[in-house]
């Protein structure tokens, strides 16, 4: 890997000479993408140079195949981030085809700060660290959803038309996996996606949508100040109202917190101060429930990959213990 990065690198920075790879280490985790922090030094025109950085590269098998989650879509919504008020790693260098690097893969800035441990807001965690990280977390969806996708370049991903599209857009992605790319059919997933179907909300709203906004996907440091916002690999554009849906669900939440950190009524009036946009509460219930179809799907992908041997990564067979929470939460909110 070293050996590939520093011939990757020394191709990307024309005029470089002593390119250098350190440090390099593969992070824990990985589920969906493999991530590996390392240094590259260099020289240029007589200077010493060097960045810090993170290496996300496709796996062999993930929770999410990768027509799903496009490298270059993530590249150039990062590359978008730099000229908004949104806290995100710079990016770097794009190898969009595995060329270099073996499998797709891009490089981009490694930002100081911690994770928190599980994929919410710990319920005992610091309150004072809480009630810091729980502002700062509505302000960059704002500025998420406020970006001008079309003047950032982002046109390419598609703009869904005004109606039902966006639900429809993101209802026919999430089936189309889970018919393709889970081992079985789930009784409850099915009726799920009828109902889905049935009630599709409309909207004339389109706007950059993260899809995968919650804790667990920010990095935070010890005075509670969120320094990046991680994991745009499923960033569309489509109804607003699909990242708070996302972010209000129960399998996020900590003591009862959206995502850990506040009440779903302050989040929501934190959000329509920020973007003097009114929530609709339909809107959200049904991305609620999109929310947990998508990540179950999510997580049998992962499980088909494992059972069929297409990896030994471990944490792809653990995923599967999430399912029956997220069908014990569509029975409830669906009334099955």
């Amino acid at each position: 890997m070293e050996e590939r990065l520093r011939t990757f690198l020394q191709s990307q920075i024309p005029g470089a000479t002593e390119v250098a790879i350190s440090g390099l280490q593969r992070r824990p985790g990985g589920a969906s993408r493999e991530s590996w922090a390392f240094d590259v030094s260099w020289k240029e025109d007589g200077k010493a140079l060097g960045r810090q950085c993170i290496l996300r590269r496709d796996p062999p098998a993930s929770l999410l195949n990768s027509d799903k989650t496009e490298r270059s879509f993530e590249f150039r919504v990062l590359e978008a981030m730099e000229s908004r008020p949104v806290s995100a790693p710079k990016a770097y260098w794009l190898d969009e085809k595995g060329k270099w690097l073996e499998r797709p893969s891009l490089i981009m800035e490694r930002v100081e700060g911690q994770p928190t441990p599980l994929p919410t807001y710990p319920s005992n965690g610091d309150p004072v660290i809480r009630q810091r990280l729980a502002p700062r977390f509505v302000e960059i969806l704002a500025h998420i959803h406020q970006s001008d996708w079309n003047a950032l370049g982002l046109s390419f991903m598609g703009a869904p038309k005004p109606g039902t599209a966006a639900a429809q857009q993101q209802v026919a992605l999430w089936e189309g996996a889970y018919r393709n790319d889970c081992l079985d059919c789930v009784p409850i997933l099915d009726a799920a996606f009828r109902w889905l179907r049935r009630n599709l909300p409309a909207t004339d709203q389109v706007a950059l949508v993260h899809g995968d906004y919650r804790s667990g996907n920010y990095l935070y440091d010890g005075t509670g100040r969120i320094t990046a916002m991680l994991d745009w690999e499923l960033a569309h554009l489509g109804d607003p109202m699909e990242d708070l849906g996302w972010a209000c669900m129960k399998f996020w939440s900590g003591g009862g917190l959206a995502v850990g950190l506040m009440p779903r009524d302050e989040l929501y009036r934190r959000y329509e101060e920020l973007t003097g946009t009114s929530v609709d509460h339909r809107r959200v219930s049904f991305y609620e429930v999109l929310g947990n179809v998508k990540m179950a799907t999510i997580a049998l992908t992962g499980v088909k990959s494992f059972c069929e041997g297409k990896t030994t990564h471990t944490m792809l067979a653990m995923v599967g213990f999430m399912v029956p929470r997220l069908l014990a939460d569509l029975v409830s909110q669906l009334d099955l």
